[in-house]
């Protein structure tokens, strides 16, 4: 059977030939050290096979990098986040199938992204960026409008008109969050949030008081708490709310880090997680489903969302209007083991959390 024009990529003219991806790509821009038997027998197998590189490929290859851009900002915990490894592994078997590169660099504070960001356009090395960590007013989204730089927002901004971008409905999903740990018997829900400049942060915990208004509970702010975006920050958050007085019974995290992090403080001072504390994260993270117990968490894949960006910025650099190329997807719960019915009150679980801790030899804050 043929197979479909549009599914034929430059691995497979490699593949085929017996050539590394490198050598198609030169004899497809008419480099000459390619020797003339290889070099037809590359152009046969692209006939063949019917390969059609993109526009933008082509484009790419005639004076520019062949390198797309992204800077990590790891100054919120976002370096120790899983989920963004996945995100870029998605970006890069993106490109990799255009034999496009992918530049990776990361920045400690908004000043130093900037600046990153400028020293890339100004030397030249990329063609474009991906904007991931959109923050609430984005300095990243604001200069490259300035500049007229093409680039494609994994996430929103406070004004999401005029750029294109690739989200999730957060608010939706941590409403929907509420609702299903109420329909399991909790009422006081805790929150372990992230910096509320990051937009998806803030999004999230606007859900999560649009789930508690919806549905009668009163917001008692002492349960949020903000973090890093890190297990150890989940760890810290699960450790301030579960030392009020009046603890929630069940936790909803901005990030499966941060859930990670919640079941550790959960494990380590021996409550069981899915009956005497429920632990909810974000991000659908393979590493979740290993986790003991399984972590039930709202699914966005994040190799697939990689993809989707640098795709649509591969639409952006073939001309196409930024403003059409705006996407919102839904987050699907994915239940496993560590949510369910509250085993005890919120006092009976207190109480447990204070005779456990008093039978510790300190007091259990983390490093000890």
């Amino acid at each position: 059977m043929s197979r479909l024009r549009d599914s034929v990529t430059i691995d497979d003219v490699a593949r085929h030939v017996g050539v590394a991806k490198g050598t198609v790509s030169r004899v497809l821009n008419n480099y000459t050290d390619i020797s003339e038997a290889t070099r037809k027998r590359i152009l046969k197998a692209v006939q063949d096979l019917g390969y059609q590189p993109s526009a933008t490929a082509r484009n790419l290859k005639r004076g520019r990098q062949d390198t797309l851009g992204i800077v990590i900002p790891v100054g919120h915990g976002s370096g120790a986040d899983p989920f963004l490894s996945e995100f870029i592994d998605g970006i890069a078997r993106a490109l990799d199938e255009l034999g496009l590169d992918l530049l990776v660099t990361t920045a400690h504070s908004r000043e130093h992204m900037i600046e990153t960001v400028k020293r890339l356009i100004a030397r030249r090395k990329v063609d474009g960026f991906i904007v991931t960590r959109t923050e609430v007013d984005d300095p990243r989204i604001a200069y490259l409008r300035e500049q007229n730089f093409p680039f494609v927002a994994h996430g929103r901004t406070r004004d999401p008109a005029g750029y294109a971008w690739f989200d999730i409905d957060n608010e939706a999903a941590f409403a929907d969050g509420v609702r299903h740990l109420y329909s399991l018997g909790h009422e006081r829900i805790g929150f372990i949030g992230g910096p509320m400049e990051l937009n998806f942060a803030l999004q999230r915990r606007n859900g999560y008081r649009q789930g508690l208004e919806a549905l009668g509970l009163a917001h008692d702010p002492a349960l949020e708490n903000l973090q890093p975006l890190s297990e150890k920050g989940g760890f810290a958050g699960a450790e301030a709310l579960l030392s009020l007085e009046a603890p929630p019974t069940a936790l909803l995290c901005v990030t499966d880090a941060l859930a990670i992090g919640a079941v550790q403080y959960c494990r380590k001072f021996g409550l069981k997680v899915g009956s005497d504390v429920t632990v909810v994260g974000y991000d659908g993270l393979p590493v979740g489903e290993y986790l003991d117990p399984p972590l039930t968490t709202f699914s966005q894949s994040a190799q697939e969302a990689g993809g989707r960006v640098a795709r649509m910025l591969i639409d952006v650099l073939d001309g196409k209007n930024p403003t059409d190329l705006q996407a919102l997807a839904k987050a699907n719960l994915i239940r496993r083991a560590s949510d369910g019915a509250p085993a005890n009150s919120s006092e009976a679980l207190a109480s447990a959390l204070r005779d456990r801790l008093n039978q510790q030899p300190h007091s259990g804050r983390k490093g000890e």
